[in-house]
């Protein structure tokens, strides 16, 4: 893959609705894991790497079951572009009416 003049990478912050909180303590630690893997599968990358990230709120869906739901984006960029991130960061929750820090 060509990243050559990539600034930043675009994920979504989650790939499915939230687990049901159950027992999670009674799950075994690889049936705990999976299911956070299928959760939330784009975050550990930038972990990995260590390489700067950010999860942006940008709006809200609604699930088959009638919940209201906010959505976010990640963005990801190279080590040392924290102020690119921040700014699209900023720009992203403007344009989606997402300013209050609560």
């Amino acid at each position: 893959m060509d990243t050559a003049g990539v600034d930043v990478w675009l994920t979504p912050a989650l790939a499915d609705v939230p687990p049901e909180a159950t027992d999670w303590h009674r799950r075994s630690w690889g049936r705990s894991l999976w299911a956070s893997m299928r959760y939330a599968p784009f975050s550990p990358l930038a972990n990995v790497l260590g390489w700067p990230a950010a999860t942006v709120p940008c709006g809200a869906t609604h699930t088959p079951l009638g919940r209201h739901l906010p959505t976010s984006v990640q963005l990801v960029g190279r080590p040392g572009s924290e102020a690119t991130l921040l700014a699209l960061a900023a720009a992203i929750e403007r344009s989606a009416g997402q300013t209050d820090p609560r």
